[in-house]
């Protein structure tokens, strides 16, 4: 199930006591989807997935994800570690990486990750082109 598609996009001022993403704005096309399903016996250890893309406008997060990804946590309500995150690259050969994050440090009651890619599995890739095919206007 969708939960969101569309752009996601920031203005590089802290508000509401949170830092920006990035100091300068950007945006990213996002795709978040709910991976559960009734049907499936086995339950998804990443229940969400959430698949963006750079746009071009503005600042870039790809080299450190974090703050990006603990915004769309705090925005959809969402548990950074049970998300399967989904970089985009746009390009034909190895269009897609998956950024994870561990927990290395706490402070008080704010964690912090470092975040490391790899290429997805192939049963990965399956469900990723699966469910963005469903999204192709086509299917609409």
């Amino acid at each position: 199930m969708m939960l969101f598609n569309g752009r996601y996009s920031w203005d590089g001022t802290k508000k509401d006591n949170r830092e920006p993403i990035a100091w300068f704005p950007g945006a990213y096309d996002l795709r978040i989807f709910d991976r559960a399903d009734d049907k499936d016996v086995i339950k998804q250890l990443k229940r969400y997935a959430c698949i963006y893309a750079k746009t071009g406008d503005g600042q870039s997060i790809s080299e450190h994800p974090e703050k990006f990804a603990r915004q769309i946590c705090d925005d959809f309500s969402l548990d950074l570690e049970k998300v399967l995150w989904v970089e985009d690259l746009l390009c034909e050969k190895d269009k897609y990486v998956i950024v994870m994050f561990k927990k290395y440090r706490k402070l008080g009651d704010t964690f912090f990750y470092k975040a490391s890619k790899r290429r997805p599995f192939e049963a990965e890739k399956r469900w990723i082109n699966e469910a963005l095919e469903k999204l192709s206007p086509v299917n609409l």
